[in-house]
């Protein structure tokens, strides 16, 4: 799925992203899998409890390498995106997005609304959380995040496209003080017997050092396929590392922190395909301003400037994208509201 759906929605300190959702399996079409990252990236509330702190957890295994990467390297785009959210009441809000003029997105009006629970799990996060989004182009995503108990988390979303079903995905984590266990079932069809079953396990060895395992079980289209990947991250108050090597694939990755500034630097390849892509770029936030930019191994050098327009509640984004290698360039201006 190209779609990149995109829904930030800001309650009490919470940020909900949306984008690129059931990434895991069109596996009755024979498709390939990409495990690289979840189908529906959500932040949702800090995931630590008062009542039982899991300060020794390690997180979760698809996550290694993947935060430090989100919120450093920029999220460039092209064309004009105008965003209007409005907060209903303290537990839901809307959002209204118009995308004109992309190359890489369809021009359309998004609306979606986020609906987050009254049960408090600490003083950051609330469940249930139900998160839906719908384009004018008949695509709709929905995503829904519980806690059962303190120690298991549920998470099940689905989608269509252009009013066509694309499937559907559902996860349950078992949160340890020092460890994460993980399964997640994509679009299963008993009836003919294809699917995508994921299980991820990540361990803290020490308070800075965790490992871990994942393991993909793909059946359909005529095909049956397994694969086996291993990972972990060490991370300190200033600087963490993260890698993942599997038979296919690999990633490597390295965070710098200082005071308003972040340096990050990553390399990942497929071994199917002989190919790398590395990549450096940094994070500078000032007061109300805030620039990611990065270059990588291909010749594209990418930038993306926010500003607040304080006290007005709005955030004006300018995008720049160019590509030395073969003389593209794109460039987009967003405004937020709300």
């Amino acid at each position: 799925v190209n779609r990149a759906t995109h829904v930030e929605v800001q309650e009490s300190g919470v940020v909900v992203q949306m984008g690129n959702a059931l990434q895991y399996a069109r596996c009755a079409d024979g498709g390939k899998v990409d495990v690289s990252s979840p189908p529906i990236t959500a932040v949702p509330p800090e995931e630590k409890s008062q009542e039982e702190p899991l300060s020794n957890n390690p997180g979760d295994y698809e996550e290694i390498g993947k935060k430090a990467k989100e919120q450093v390297l920029p999220q460039a785009f092209d064309g004009c995106k105008v965003v209007f959210q409005k907060g209903l009441s303290q537990n839901f809000q809307t959002m209204h997005t118009l995308t004109l003029g992309s190359t890489t997105t369809p021009s359309q009006w998004q609306f979606g609304a986020t609906y987050v629970g009254s049960k408090k799990i600490s003083e950051r996060e609330a469940r249930p959380v139900l998160i839906g989004d719908v384009s004018s182009n008949g695509s709709f995503t929905a995503l829904i995040l519980h806690r059962l108990g303190q120690a298991w988390r549920l998470k099940v979303n689905m989608q269509t496209q252009l009013s066509r079903w694309v499937g559907y995905q559902g996860s349950l984590d078992y949160v340890g003080s020092d460890f994460t266990f993980s399964s997640t079932l994509a679009n299963p069809d008993v009836v003919s017997g294809t699917g995508v079953a994921v299980l991820q396990y990540l361990q803290s060895i020490t308070s800075r050092l965790s490992l871990g395992s994942e393991v993909l079980l793909q059946k359909g289209g005529g095909m049956e396929t397994s694969l086996l990947s291993v990972g972990g991250a060490y991370k300190t108050d200033t600087w963490e590392t993260s890698a993942k090597l599997g038979l296919h694939s690999w990633y490597v990755s390295y965070l710098h922190k200082l005071q308003d500034l972040s340096f990050i630097a990553d390399c990942e390849g497929s071994l199917m395909q002989g190919e790398s892509v590395a990549s450096i770029g940094y994070r500078m936030d000032i007061n109300s301003f805030t620039m990611k930019a990065k270059l990588d191994s291909q010749g594209t050098v990418a930038a993306v400037f926010e500003k607040r327009l304080d006290p007005l509640p709005a955030t004006l984004s300018v995008s720049g994208i160019v590509n030395h290698w073969t003389d593209d360039t794109k460039f987009g201006v967003g405004f937020m509201i709300g």
